[in-house]
């Protein structure tokens, strides 16, 4: 059986069939990517990840030996608030942080012992208690503007200044991930924002990273337009006719072939 880190190099997206994962096949393949060129790049990494829930996208990071750490900030609502689902929320049965070291245990119990769990909303985390500081981070909690902002402030705060942020469902906090991006150029930070495979979008605080695993190579070739479409449409928002609008965002979904 090939170990974990193999099937990282090779993104082999069965590590993340022990668990439930609420990914696609295509995102899989991306955040297999992103972990490989941060693993192979500092040899060995600590990575963060906000809202956790069964641990579906902790997987490879519990299989993978070079992952020495790994942090899970979650809160554990039965049903927080969503932006996908304004005043009703998404419900998440059982969600108990030992129901999700149980099942990750069927995947590795040695890799089990790398998780720390903060069951506290990332604000509320002592910066303190984030050591190492995180080479990757991975956003995923509460689907709303207010609380992706926050959490971003939380990784911006712990991550490496190297590091990566990546974000799941875009489609839902691209308003969050706009101001995001706007507070960073403000501040003068280098950094690349990326739009991925699926809904998963990228800052990265080392761009030249993107182009030592060939994998993301490709994606920047495909969609390194996407997110300046994106923020030319947003910028023409406030005085363009809706039709213009609906045409402007179809063509920031359509990758390059």
């Amino acid at each position: 059986m090939p170990s974990g880190s193999h099937a990282v190099d090779t993104l082999d997206t069965a590590l993340f069939s022990t668990v439930l994962s609420q990914t696609s096949e295509e995102e899989r393949r991306t955040l297999l990517a992103v972990q490989r060129a941060v693993a192979r790049h500092h040899g060995h990494y600590v990575y963060l990840e906000i809202g956790s829930y069964l641990g579906g996208s902790l997987q490879p990071h519990v299989a993978d030996s070079r992952c020495t750490r790994i942090f899970s900030v979650d809160p554990r609502p039965d049903c927080p608030p969503d932006d996908r689902t304004p005043g009703q929320g998404v419900v998440y049965e059982g969600n108990s942080k030992q129901r999700m070291l149980d099942g990750l245990a069927r995947l590795s119990s040695d890799g089990v012992g790398k998780i720390v769990c903060l069951d506290h909303d990332a604000k509320d985390v002592p910066v303190q208690l984030i050591n190492p500081a995180p080479h990757l981070a991975f956003i995923d909690g509460e689907h709303t503007r207010a609380a992706v902002l926050s959490d971003f402030d939380f990784c911006s705060e712990v991550v490496r200044s190297d590091g990566v942020i990546l974000f799941h469902d875009f489609f839902a906090i691209d308003t969050a991930i706009l101001a995001i991006c706007e507070r960073l150029r403000r501040e003068r930070r280098h950094y690349l924002p990326l739009r991925l495979d699926g809904s998963i979008f990228a800052i990265f605080f080392d761009p030249s990273l993107i182009g030592t695993d060939p994998y993301l190579a490709d994606l920047q070739s495909k969609y390194g337009h996407l997110w300046r479409r994106y923020v030319v449409r947003s910028q023409l928002g406030r005085w363009l006719p809706e039709p213009v609008l609906r045409w402007l965002g179809a063509l920031t979904r359509k990758p390059r072939v």
